[in-house]
């Protein structure tokens, strides 16, 4: 462990020690009602301000945060409403965290997660109340706790490897709690490569994915951290980091999601970043890693 990781650490405890408690999550909410009809649209009056101050109101850990909160954002596109309150929607959750400069903000931020996730199905009765229950499955509130563990735990395991598994465990529990449900849908595995709730989580719960987890860290923590202080450490760790999460992908799980959904979330920010790098052909090996994002590598590497 470096000293760097270990201040953190420390400071972390310190933290927690002195119950130095509150809210871990800034979500702002977008909705987008369009596809259904106006009718149903006022039923649906209260929801954003609901689902906002749920998100934002809750406590999801036991730790504190650095006395800050991780900013968020979901942007729900309503595809199709009933009179019986039961909808269908589609949901873009993103994460960021600040990057550093020393131990002080840089100024930047980095996207931490991007997520599409297209089968979210729920009841949302205006004015009934909303309470967090881990024990419970709500189709309406277990999915939004599910999204607060993520959001927590990536941006958690950003500044020391792998703790945020006890955030994980809980997004798991509520998968498996979701299974004798009527809105089991998006809760099940996929297949193909298909993105669903416990494909994402069970994967990187799974021990095949530790190099992930490592990986991810040194991104951030040893990599985009240090590019204002030591910039070439800081760019041969992320190139270290990128190669590791690809070579999970090409020897163990050629259609891992969580490979896929850090890629989808970092590709412009790692081809902006390499534009330092001393030779252009660090992108033949950028484009080998990440191979969907091909074009935007070959237009980063002709500037």
């Amino acid at each position: 462990m470096t000293l760097r990781r270990a201040l953190v650490l420390v400071g972390s405890i310190l933290l927690l020690n002195c119950g130095l408690v509150a809210q871990e999550l800034n979500c702002e909410i977008t909705v987008n009602t369009d596809n259904i009809s106006s009718a149903l649209r006022d039923n649906l009056r209260t929801f954003e301000a609901d689902i906002r101050k749920y998100l934002n109101n809750n406590r999801y850990t036991d730790e504190d945060l650095g006395g800050e909160k991780i900013d968020c954002a979901m942007t729900v596109f309503f595809l199709t409403g009933t009179t019986d309150y039961r909808y269908a929607a589609q949901v873009i959750i993103v994460s960021q965290r600040p990057v550093y400069k020393g131990n002080d903000k840089s100024g930047k931020n980095t996207q931490v997660i991007r997520i599409l996730d297209e089968k979210w199905e729920f009841t949302y009765i205006p004015n009934q109340p909303m309470n967090k229950d881990d024990y419970r499955f709500d189709a309406l509130t277990s999915f939004l706790d599910f999204y607060a563990y993520m959001i927590i735990s990536f941006d958690l395991e950003t500044y020391i490897e792998l703790s945020g598994s006890r955030y994980l465990q809980k997004g798991l529990n509520l998968c498996n709690a979701a299974t004798a449900s009527a809105f089991s849908s998006g809760w099940q595995a996929a297949t193909g490569g298909s993105y669903s709730r416990f494909t994402f989580v069970d994967e990187i719960t799974n021990m095949k994915s530790q190099q992930f987890r490592e990986a991810f860290n040194v991104y951030h923590f040893d990599g985009l951290d240090l590019l204002s202080t030591d910039p070439k450490k800081g760019m041969d760790n992320m190139l270290k980091a990128i190669e590791s999460i690809a070579d999970l992908r090409q020897k163990q799980n050629p259609r891992s999601i969580l490979v896929k959904t850090f890629f989808d979330s970092k590709y412009l920010e790692i081809a902006e970043t390499f534009l330092a790098w001393p030779d252009r052909s660090v992108y033949d090996r950028l484009i080998i890693a990440d191979p969907a994002h091909q074009g935007t590598y070959d237009t980063y590497r002709r500037r």
